[in-house]
């Protein structure tokens, strides 16, 4: 009887890992990195959700104009893919070029895509 309970926690165990992905670093949460454009210093902040979709806001420390670009962000929809080490962002806005299977790292609280490095937000 310990024999088959033990066997069964392991089945069970194997089958959340490969849910899972195996338990590697995820890129589910919320990444930021330190931007500076057109006058304007402040925080990009990525969240990229656990049903695919990826939410961009800014933090420039000036509520005027967070709420300007962040209304702007808020219009469109961005939706994202990870899978095999490869990132792929998308969106519905016509201007927004896809960013097809870019390759992705994470390490430790970094994560590197094309020529972006974020930090993620605790």
């Amino acid at each position: 009887m310990k024999k088959a309970t033990a066997i069964i926690l392991v089945l069970i165990l194997s089958i959340g890992l490969f849910a899972c992905g195996g338990g590697g670093p995820s890129i589910v949460g919320k990444w930021s990195m330190e931007v500076s454009e057109a006058g304007v210093t402040g925080k990009m902040i990525y969240e990229f959700t656990s049903d695919g979709k990826l939410n961009i806001t800014v933090d420039t420390g000036n509520a005027d104009n967070d709420k300007l670009l962040n209304d702007m962000f808020a219009e469109y929809k961005v939706t994202y893919e990870a899978k095999d080490g490869k990132l792929t962002l998308k969106s519905d806005n016509p201007e927004f070029e896809p960013l097809e299977a870019q390759a992705f790292t994470i390490k430790d609280d970094t994560l590197t895509f094309d020529e972006y490095t974020l930090k993620r937000v605790k």
